[in-house]
């Protein structure tokens, strides 16, 4: 995802509508082809009273059950806590556009903001902490960072972006190198940290003086504002939400695109879309909050978690990276994204590319501060 590629406020999209009546009929053959239950024995001895019929709760989701945990399995890959954040290959979507540059440059990190809406809110945040003397985001705001792509672990979790928006429908994938270092900024925390790929702490002072290793961001919005602010609007007016922020291209192992291995991801991520989808239409979830409330809970308890909750609504909310709107737990929201990822998954046709950046780190001399964020109020962007 490119620092153009859709950074607007919310868009309504449209829902595919599910074959409800399709899988009302799975279900009631499931339990027309269930084997009728014994014939009570008759007693001999008589009985003054029936025994309370047994009463049929709903679903909750608790410990997977058998079938429950070949779904929980195809979505632990993508899930990522406080506890696994740490990710070597990262997804990011581009447009057709972008594609034909990348053939033709072989340079990834291209763009410092978007032409048409401005400075991200993650590039606002990390300049507010360098204002604030956070050493490391003094750092992270020099030119040798100032290029960036955004990314998630499941390329499913992108394909609606902020908003309903898209990024584009062409995927690459990206490998960093096995010595690189994630930056993690998170909104609700004062500092900023630094880990490794194995998920260790590196010390900050060990960052600072080589800034080199850092290979991307982990930006985490999880302060997100409820009611009548809860918009794309303004630095504190937006939901919860996260992403990867790729920002060193010397740290990147490789990068490709229109691979088998890429066209697997996505049918993979459909499949497990469908099938969490038909799950949820059988047996719905009790949850306690949709909409903005929801964005919230996952927000304060699902991603600061040291591990996801072991359950398929655990699982689920554990692989997002915008919890909200398109991505309500729902079959019909489910489906349409399993949709979006079918039509996106023909665009990746053509002769496979793979490429190693030779891209290399300025040395100090070099260095040089970012130019303070350009803000572009929401009412002025198209």
């Amino acid at each position: 995802m490119g620092r153009d590629d859709g950074r607007a406020g919310y868009r309504r999209r449209t829902k595919a509508t599910l074959e409800k009546g399709a899988w009302l009929s799975i279900a009631l053959s499931e339990l027309a082809c269930s084997p009728a239950p014994a014939p009570a024995p008759v007693s001999s001895v008589p009985t003054h009273a029936a025994a309370p019929a047994a009463t049929a709760s709903a679903p909750v989701w608790t410990s997977p059950n058998q079938g429950e945990e070949e779904i929980l399995q195809k979505f632990a890959p993508y899930a990522v806590t406080d506890g696994s954040l740490a990710r070597r290959v990262l997804y990011t979507w581009t447009t057709r556009e972008q594609i034909a540059a990348l053939e033709k440059d072989r340079v990834l990190l291209t763009r410092t903001e978007s032409p048409e809406h401005g400075a991200s809110y993650f590039d606002q945040m990390l300049h507010a902490r360098a204002v604030a003397k956070d050493p490391l985001a003094e750092v992270l705001r020099t030119t040798p960072f100032a290029r960036a792509r955004y990314a998630w672990t499941a390329p499913w979790a992108t394909t609606f972006g902020l908003g309903g928006e898209s990024y584009g429908d062409r995927l690459l994938r990206v490998t960093l190198k096995q010595d690189a270092w994630i930056a993690v900024l998170m909104t609700s925390k004062k500092n900023l940290e630094v880990r490794d790929l194995a998920g260790k702490p590196v010390p900050i002072a060990d960052a600072v003086a080589h800034p080199e290793r850092i290979a991307a961001v982990y930006f985490a919005h999880d302060t997100p504002v409820t009611g009548y602010a809860a918009s794309m609007a303004g630095p504190e007016e937006r939901v919860g939400y996260r992403e990867y922020v790729l920002c060193n291209e010397s740290m990147i192992e490789s990068w490709s695109i229109r691979t088998p291995e890429i066209r697997k991801e996505l049918l993979d991520g459909a499949a497990a879309l469908r099938a969490l989808a038909r799950f949820v239409f059988l047996h719905p979830p009790e949850r306690r909050f949709t909409g903005i409330r929801w964005n919230v809970q996952v927000v304060k308890e699902t991603f600061p978690r040291a591990e996801p909750v072991p359950t398929l609504l655990g699982m689920y909310e554990a692989s997002l990276a915008f919890p909200f709107g398109s991505y309500e737990p729902d079959s019909n929201a489910l489906n349409a994204v399993a949709a979006r990822v079918d039509e996106y998954e023909e665009k990746q046709k053509g002769p496979p590319l793979t490429h190693t950046p030779t891209a290399k780190f300025p040395p100090p001399s070099e260095r040089k501060p970012s130019r303070p964020p350009r803000i572009v109020p929401w009412y002025e962007r198209h």
